[in-house]
């Protein structure tokens, strides 16, 4: 469970663009992973004129390291003063394009910010993913048992993105670095998982003091689809199901502990809404302790399993919907104290037929006091979320969250980050934002951009010594921010 101590927003102003001319493809870009797809639809528009000016209210910025202008950058972690920062991509397969991933020698992987100055932030080094790959998702942590006790490692999530991805030898799974020295970090570890997915999309790290063992709780997205190119005829070539378990409590040899797919428990439960599917494990949260872990499946909603044996996954219930609603459950966070779940619903769709609600993907906070029988008790939506008409370009959605207490961190891609007190979870409350301004694509040409010229903040993180927020937008780097109210 991601969790840390708090986080605010002056206006900031940049030239950028908004009007969209080109209808898009449903099959350009994804390969299985929801956001790559979308993403690809959008490196089909055009863009031409336009202001695309930040803004803030409560919160004010810090400092701000664009990354070289490399694009491409996804999930941001803090760890001991230092930022780290993802990079995803895709394989595209237009005749001889292959910029989709990320092939700049100088810049490509994780970016490693030392940030113990904050306003003095900069890059000073990287985690080195294998060629043709993205590593999109990391988590830097002090380990706590076996030979690297008391050292600080960073696991990311390996996905091929250099071709098809039924290629055998494509490079997919989770690779492991030693960051005790972050400005030279070392790679002790890596775990290849099998053909035919693209690979480890989303993870998170915790400690088992009862086992004394670290696990990987991550997903393999789409392991279940159907593949009539492979001998089972799914996507995994194992069988396995989306979410994982993994040991790294030897960071030098990591091995699955178990599998579970939505079909382990009768599913998948629904598919409804612009993007009907209840076959995609998107992210898995766990809960402190680690014995029990909430799966993102989409239109399946948020599956809790029953970890106590980490080698046999317990089914446990799932969120259930109006068939009115989108759905598309994407990330959460456990509020363990008072057994909430405050869930994410990643909708690109803001129209999805007559007999879906109108708007984007919002928060919802779910009341997990039963297992069984989770019930929804509040919402939240951005004023940019509501209803059905056009904002113009960019995506105003909900991403991700993170919990600081009572307060959601919480980036919203279009729209920034987003502070959101949920003191009363039945009323959650706006309290600040910081929408950073947009900037021009760094991938060229324009007219093929991979994103819209806008704003579009993939992740955020709270540094619990400071109280400072990282946030990390695809196109404009890293924003290092400060709560003002």
């Amino acid at each position: 469970m991601r969790r840390v101590v708090m986080g605010g927003v002056v206006v900031l102003a940049t030239l950028m663009v908004v009007v969209a001319a080109a209808a898009a493809s449903q099959e350009t870009g994804g390969e299985g992973i929801k956001e790559h797809a979308q993403f690809g639809r959008l490196a089909e528009l055009q863009y031409d004129g336009g202001v695309k000016a930040g803004a803030a209210w409560n919160m004010k910025a810090v400092a701000h390291v664009d990354l070289a202008a490399r694009g491409y950058n996804a999930d941001v972690w803090t760890h001991k003063g230092y930022a780290y920062v993802g990079q995803w991509g895709f394989s595209d397969w237009a005749p001889g394009n292959d910029r989709f991933c990320p092939s700049d020698e100088s810049t490509r992987g994780a970016a490693v910010i030392d940030a113990r100055v904050p306003a003095q932030a900069k890059w000073v080094s990287r985690l080195v993913n294998p060629i043709g790959t993205s590593i999109e998702d990391i988590v830097v942590f002090t380990a706590r048992y076996g030979a690297y006790a008391g050292r600080d490692l960073a696991v990311g999530g390996i996905q091929y993105c250099g071709g098809g991805r039924h290629d055998i030898a494509a490079e997919r799974g989770l690779m492991l670095w030693d960051v005790t020295q972050p400005a030279n970090p070392v790679r002790i570890g890596y775990l290849k998982t099998a053909c035919c997915t693209r690979g480890v999309h989303e993870l998170e790290v915790q400690h088992r003091t009862d086992l004394g063992r670290t696990f990987v709780y991550g997903s393999v997205p789409a392991s279940r689809y159907p593949d009539v190119a492979t001998i089972n005829g799914v996507r995994d070539v194992n069988g396995d199901g989306d979410f994982r378990l993994w040991d790294i409590t030897n960071p030098t040899a990591p091995t699955q502990v178990s599998e579970w797919a939505v079909q382990d428990a009768g599913g998948p439960f629904a598919a409804q809404g612009c993007d009907a599917d209840g076959n995609y494990g998107h992210s898995a949260e766990p809960s402190a302790d680690g014995k029990l872990a909430f799966i993102a499946y989409w239109d399946s909603g948020f599956v809790a399993l029953d970890l106590t044996n980490p080698a046999n996954p317990v089914y446990k219930g799932h969120t259930v919907y109006g068939t009115d609603e989108d759905i598309d459950s994407h990330s959460s966070q456990y509020d363990e104290e008072r057994k909430l779940l405050f869930t994410g619903d990643e909708d690109f769709c803001k129209t999805s037929g007559s007999g879906i609600e109108k708007g984007y993907g919002y928060l919802r906070v779910w009341d997990y006091s039963k297992l069984d029988a989770p019930k929804q008790i509040g919402e939240y939506r951005t004023p940019n979320t509501v209803g059905g008409s056009d904002q113009g370009a960019g995506d105003y959605t909900i991403h991700n969250n993170f919990l600081v207490g009572t307060t959601l961190y919480t980036s919203w891609y279009t729209d920034g980050i987003r502070v959101i007190d949920v003191a009363n979870p039945r009323a959650p409350k706006e309290v600040g934002y910081f929408v950073p301004p947009a900037t021009t694509n760094p991938v060229k040409p324009s007219q093929r951009g991979v994103l819209t010229n806008t704003t579009q903040v993939w992740g955020s993180v709270v540094d619990e010594a400071t109280g400072l927020v990282y946030a990390s937008d695809m196109n404009s780097g890293l924003w290092i921010l400060k709560r003002t109210g």
